[in-house]
């Protein structure tokens, strides 16, 4: 079962990253066997920004300061610090300081870094630069329709309340009354750019939205009422 908190919080490494899912079923990366010596590779050849291969919207900035790699979510406030192991590895603790995850930088063929592998799961790609989002500006009854109370489809008793507003929609988690916000970026597609959190709907064969996809994983069902 996934960390619903985690799923839709949109922190560091925990949404973009899936940390709930990747500390549930992680699956250990292959152990770099280079030891770090003095002529290890610099810290500021990982630096960078790297996109979310399942999140199109999730890009992270990695930084060498002081001898310290962090990684920062690039709208959001929180960052991590990645503590190497090896050579290419790294670890990082979850959100709540349990949890050790295995982070695993490796090369292209041009020997540059280029990619980053979260707990042997996730992977994030070496980008030059971040693409923005395009907003879509919908009118107050095409919003209208995606209003509704959605129930998760792997937790029962799992809600979420969608709201209509003048910018797009908010979304609220009935289990803590946290809400967050969303921008239109087409007809069913939303997103949180702060959290690169998207919102995919789907609608039924009479037309009307039945589903939402959140974050490209979780779906939830609209309730009739």
């Amino acid at each position: 079962m996934i960390n619903l908190k985690r799923s839709l919080a949109g922190a560091l490494f925990v949404i973009a990253l899936t940390l709930g899912s990747a500390v549930a079923n992680r699956v250990h990366a292959t152990p770099v066997k280079n030891k770090i010596a003095a002529d290890s590779t610099s810290l500021k050849a990982f630096e960078g920004l790297y996109q979310s291969k399942e999140n199109e919207y999730s890009y992270f900035k990695v930084t060498a300061k002081n001898d310290t790699l962090t990684a920062k979510e690039l709208f959001g406030e929180r960052q991590i610090v990645l503590t190497r192991k090896t050579e290419f590895g790294f670890e990082m603790k979850d959100d709540d300081g349990d949890e050790t995850i295995p982070i695993v930088f490796s090369k292209n063929a041009a020997g540059e870094i280029a990619l980053i592998s979260v707990g042997g799961e996730h992977q994030f790609v070496k980008v030059k630069n971040y693409v923005p989002p395009v907003e879509v500006k919908l009118t107050a009854d095409q919003l209208k329709a995606f209003e509704g109370k959605y129930q998760f489809e792997q937790k029962s008793d799992a809600f979420l309340q969608i709201t209509a507003t003048a910018d797009g929609l908010t979304l609220k988690q009935l289990w803590d009354g946290r809400e967050i916000k969303f921008i239109s970026l087409g007809n069913m597609m939303f997103l949180n750019e702060q959290a690169g959190f998207p919102l995919k709907f789907t609608k039924g064969d009479n037309g009307s939205v039945i589903k939402v996809l959140a974050f490209n994983r979780d779906m939830w069902d609209k309730v009739k009422e």
